[in-house]
């Protein structure tokens, strides 16, 4: 059976020791010492009725390797009665879920730069970091990422790409010793990779939902099991930096644990549509309680900005000063509030920033595109 071009591009990725692994997991027989720079293996053949040894290179350097390899995975196509993709999927899938997410071409045909693929990854890392941020502490938002967030993506891997239009892959290997549980029989605790990648489906499920019924509550209601305000927020993100492009996500589960019913073939297509149904869940999502009512916002000044020297004894018309405070909202997340002030003020700030004081202002705290800001603020005071 002939091998599509997605299965010859997985197909470099499995090295002798993992084609090894796959067959000793599957029962076969380790042949030792009896070939010299080859890898034999034994089994008993369900569809052909006899033993069958298969034999590969010891090393893919090798010219021949790759031609062995495939008559290998096409022998064990007719053992497992399975088409070949299968089982290479189950070759190098076993032990971690793959993330797909394919950029559809431009109506022009062009290319991206590299700018904007850095750029894509970039937001992909940060969005796999917020969720695996929600996973362990769900909340509506995050002001800044967890360590459990970073930790998780710098564990992710960058797969190879697959054909179609810009499509590229995201790996989350399961913690070694995953087992597949009974059939029927849930696993007592995910393990955490996969359950940040059980999210991100729900997400996807989530995503599709509000589609069907052109309403972004069902992604803002169910925040605490899927998409988080600042993942709705990379997404739309991702869809602005390409210009309108369509996205579409999907997941590839290992094969080692099955994932719920309802989430097997859960998927997303990032269009115009969805990419306003994203926006007004980000904005909700990203909004504190009680917004109608004031803040308390105390924090130090990190940030001065000014138009003009705030020497000047009269205020310049035209002239905007702001500063921008750390807000420490909890024990773990701070908001950076950018305000707008009088020149008095404006000067009060910098002798507090210079001495390293804190500042005290009440008022509404507004999240306005990327930064948030403080209106109808008053109580200023410098402690």
């Amino acid at each position: 059976m002939k091998l599509s071009q997605n299965d010859f591009i997985s197909l470099r990725t499995i090295t002798p020791n993992r084609f090894a692994a796959f067959l000793t997991r599957e029962g076969w027989h380790r042949l030792d010492n009896v070939y010299s720079k080859f890898i034999a293996f034994e089994g008993k053949s369900l569809a052909l009725k006899e033993n069958v040894e298969i034999i590969i290179p010891d090393s893919n350097e090798y010219v021949d390797y790759y031609a062995r390899l495939i008559d290998a995975i096409n022998l064990l196509s007719q053992h497992f009665c399975k088409i070949p993709g299968e089982i290479i999927k189950n070759i190098i899938q076993w032990d971690r879920d793959i993330h797909l997410i394919r950029i559809m071409s431009p109506a022009n045909n062009e290319l991206l730069s590299l700018n904007f693929a850095t750029g894509i990854i970039a937001k992909y890392r940060d969005f796999f970091a917020y969720a695996a941020c929600t996973e362990s502490k769900p909340q509506r938002f995050y002001s800044k990422l967890s360590k459990s967030g970073k930790e998780f993506a710098d564990n992710c891997c960058f797969g190879h790409t697959f054909s179609g239009s810009f499509g590229l892959t995201i790996e989350c290997p399961l913690p070694p010793g995953t087992q597949r549980p009974l059939p029927g029989v849930s696993p007592l605790r995910l393990p955490f990779q996969r359950a940040v990648t059980e999210r991100i489906a729900t997400g996807y499920s989530d995503l599709r939902d509000a589609i069907a019924t052109e309403d972004p509550s069902k992604i803002i209601d169910n925040h605490l099991k899927g998409f988080s305000g600042n993942m709705c927020e990379i997404l739309t993100d991702v869809y602005e930096m390409l210009n309108g492009c369509d996205i579409e996500n999907s997941i590839s589960w290992a094969t080692e644990l099955e994932p719920p019913d309802q989430l097997k073939y859960a998927s997303a297509h990032v269009t115009e549509i969805s990419y306003e149904i994203l926006r007004v869940a980000s904005v909700e999502l990203q909004k504190l309680d009680e917004p109608e009512e004031d803040k308390t916002i105390v924090g130090r000044i990190i940030e001065l900005k000014s138009k003009a020297p705030p020497l000047e004894d009269q205020e310049a018309a035209g002239v905007s000063r702001s500063i921008v405070v750390k807000w420490a909202i909890d024990q773990t997340n701070a908001l950076n509030i950018h305000i707008d002030l009088p020149i008095q003020l404006y000067r009060n700030a910098c002798d507090a920033h210079k001495n390293g004081r804190n500042l005290s202002i009440q008022g509404k705290p507004e999240k306005r595109g990327k930064f948030w800001y403080l209106l109808d603020h008053h109580n200023f005071e410098i402690i």
